[in-house]
């Protein structure tokens, strides 16, 4: 399986293939926003492995509608353990893409 850490960097970059796989960057366009444009994601997987409290801070809230939307749609996850159990884990995730003219 791997260290802690080796688990942790596979587990965000699967998540961020998803996230940009998913998250409609045409809105950026449709808002009338330019140039790079960032929106930061914050949710927890449960001991169950459920996401759960997903928060977003964007320029626009459409755009943290969209990235609430795209996490809800992750799939059922393997909690993290701790000592054998399962804990809940948070996440923090940055979604960065490029409004193009």
């Amino acid at each position: 399986l791997g260290s802690n850490d080796e688990q942790k960097k596979c587990m965000s970059e699967k998540i961020s293939q998803f996230v940009n796989g998913n998250f409609d960057t045409s809105l950026g366009k449709k808002l009338g926003l330019t140039g790079t444009n960032r929106v930061i994601v914050q949710f927890r997987i449960d001991e169950n492995g459920n996401i759960q409290d997903a928060r977003a801070r964007a320029p626009h809230p459409e755009l943290e509608e969209e990235a609430r939307r795209v996490i809800g749609e992750l799939p059922e996850m393997k909690p993290g353990r701790q000592g054998g159990r399962p804990v809940p884990v948070s996440y923090t995730i940055p979604i960065r893409f490029k409004v193009q003219d």
